[in-house]
């Protein structure tokens, strides 16, 4: 599968201890391209609500994908709704969020 980014350009968010969400990036596409440019693993979590968090996967509590620091980008299909992006880090990770297109 490629990937083509849609014109709307890339999100960034600084993942850090406390899970943030943030609104995806303009524009259509079924994809999002997902990477971790810091030193530690990123969870994110992909939904349609402002309040959801992301949480750093444990024994009783459940958590978002892994995004892994210094790696390719990660491609991910968008479910319809999806409109939002959670993300927790044990350190600061500069995470970057690109919409696109599959080619």
């Amino acid at each position: 599968m490629g990937f083509r980014p849609n014109l709307n350009g890339t999100l960034l968010m600084a993942a850090n201890s406390s899970s943030q969400n943030i609104a995806l990036p303009n524009g259509g596409g079924s994809l999002l391209s997902i990477e971790n440019a810091g030193a530690n693993i990123a969870y994110c979590e992909l939904s349609g609500d402002a309040n959801w968090p992301a949480a750093v996967p444990t024994a009783n509590v459940g958590g978002g994908f892994p995004v892994f620091a210094n790696q390719p980008p990660l491609v991910v299909r968008l479910r319809a709704g999806d409109t939002r992006v959670a993300c927790i880090s044990a350190g600061t990770s500069n995470v970057y969020f690109t919409r696109g297109d599959e080619v």
